[in-house]
């Protein structure tokens, strides 16, 4: 999005942290972004589902329309936001790379190897540390099931209640 920002081709709305991820937190600040804009604000980037969903219920309790919302975490709440139409997408994370890659990681530093798979660097205050980056994947309303498929959740999870309209 940074290259967006910066050329102008979109503009960056207000930003907060949300202390400690919470939604009890998230909705009362999302519900201030709203009132500074005049309810004039056309996606937001959230950190997890959970901060979504907050943004989700604001909007519903404002009557104001779905806006496009991202999310991270893959979690049950945020697969109903998205297959309701209210969410647009979530970071999943496939659990067994992550942890292949941990193991790898931790049995060459035991050996007093080189860490295999670095790839790339975070920050880490003014510093740069190597990193091993491991591909996400952006679960949508096309490709949710994969969470079924992978295990991560159950469709009974999912698709309950009011949502189980939206499961094919």
């Amino acid at each position: 999005m940074n290259p967006l920002f910066a050329k102008g081709t979109i503009t960056k709305g207000p930003q907060q942290f949300v202390p400690d991820w919470l939604a009890t937190n998230a909705a009362p600040i999302f519900t201030q972004m709203l009132l500074r804009t005049g309810n004039k604000i056309d996606g937001a980037i959230a950190a997890n589902d959970n901060i979504a969903g907050a943004v989700v219920a604001t909007l519903k309790a404002k009557k104001l329309q779905p806006i496009p919302l991202s999310g991270q975490d893959a979690t049950a709440q945020g697969v109903q936001n998205i297959i309701s139409g209210w969410q647009t997408m979530t970071v999943y994370k496939y659990v067994p790379t992550e942890a292949n890659a941990t193991v790898a990681a931790a049995v060459a530093l035991l050996k007093g190897k080189k860490v295999p798979g670095i790839n790339g660097f975070r920050k880490n205050g003014a510093r740069k540390e190597p990193a091993v980056l491991l591909p996400v994947t952006s679960i949508t309303k096309a490709n949710y099931k994969r969470l079924f498929t992978d295990g991560w959740l159950k469709r009974s999870q999912v698709c309950i209640g009011e949502y189980k309209q939206y499961c094919k």
